[in-house]
């Protein structure tokens, strides 16, 4: 696949970057590593810098003096914790000072314990109202069935988007996977958030033309460094599986 009609999607570099979410969630993040994500976000125009709750007292001071969003997760990557640690863990992330929270709910209970799974997410999305809330879904290890329940209780409980994946457990982000999550999410009125194994532009812009409105990356600046390279270059070149 040729490259230059990807490269039509973005008017610019700062278009690309305002629907990118940069995400550190490595554990091995040294204090300085949130410091330079806060600075690159400020500096390149990243929609948000997401980091975990226990980070955000490291970015927070200088994401207020830059003007960055910050996003954190809650229940992540298994999303086994219990309702009421979730509950302290969006409270202390609100606390920090988090614009938006990627939820990883209890998928164990897709298995005949719906109520309490769509209980779970509403009691989230209460606690957090007028923050922007996504539902992780992990789709590419759930069915179709499984797929369209989270939706739904996604949709009950006021979320804004369903996220394709951790990252940890499946690669979400490829074209095929958030098509497919479109189709569901917005049968909802739901937005899609791409995440997991997208590393360079070609992969961001193939989830954007595939539905997703948001990019969540640890690449992100290679993400536009991509863009910007292919750009000069008038998009020569070829995409190769």
């Amino acid at each position: 696949m040729k490259l230059e009609p990807l490269l039509r999607l973005f008017v610019s570099e700062r278009e690309l970057a305002s629907i990118i979410e940069s995400t550190l969630l490595d554990p091995r993040a040294a204090r300085r590593a949130y410091e330079e994500l806060v600075k690159e976000a400020a500096a390149l125009g990243f929609r948000c810098a997401l980091v975990s709750p226990a980070a955000l007292p490291y970015a927070s001071p200088l994401a207020q003096e830059l003007g960055v969003r910050l996003c954190s997760v809650v229940g992540f990557p298994s999303g086994l914790h219990s309702t009421r640690l979730k509950l302290a863990e969006a409270e202390e992330a609100l606390a920090a000072g988090a614009t938006s929270i990627d939820l990883v709910p209890n998928f164990s209970l897709l298995s005949g314990a719906l109520e309490e799974l769509e209980a779970e997410i509403c009691a989230v999305s209460q606690l957090a109202k007028g923050v922007e809330l996504k539902v992780i879904v992990e789709a590419p290890l759930l069915s179709q069935e499984e797929l369209e329940h989270l939706a739904m209780a996604a949709a009950r409980c006021r979320a804004s988007y369903l996220k394709t994946s951790t990252g940890v457990y499946s690669k979400g982000g490829d074209a095929e996977t958030v098509l497919r999550t479109y189709r569901v999410a917005s049968r909802h009125g739901l937005g899609v958030k791409a995440a997991g194994g997208i590393r360079g532009f070609p992969e961001a812009a193939l989830a954007f033309l595939a539905g997703a409105s948001i990019i969540g990356s640890s690449s992100a600046g290679r993400i536009l460094s991509d863009y910007l390279s292919l750009k000069r270059g008038e998009g020569e070149g070829s995409l190769h599986g």
